[in-house]
């Protein structure tokens, strides 16, 4: 089976760069491992997609909801490096007026 790929639609969705060289080394790669991919499909299970995903269908034992205490502004910032009144204080990443 023989796959194409849009290199450059994948660059734009993943907002990277890559040069003519990177894109022409990266194609085959990214084609084998959709083949490989696609050889998983033929994989044949004795379980369905639904039970594979459904939480229901798990055998471990579910714990009751309990109402707790929470943790208190106090201890929940006792590690902080750096904090605001009852907020953790982290640096700025948005750049703004």
């Amino acid at each position: 089976m023989k796959s194409s790929i849009n290199i450059d639609h994948i660059c734009n969705l993943a907002r990277i760069k890559l040069s003519p060289e990177e894109k022409k080394y990266l194609v085959p790669q990214m084609i084998k491992i959709i083949e490989w991919v696609n050889k998983l499909e033929e994989l044949k299970f004795d379980i369905s997609r639904e039970e594979i995903y459904s939480p229901l269908a798990s055998s471990l034992p579910l714990r009751k909801d309990e109402v707790q205490s929470s943790l208190g502004v106090d201890k929940a910032l006792a590690n902080s490096p750096e904090k605001s009144r009852e907020y953790v204080k982290v640096p700025r990443v948005i750049e703004g007026k």
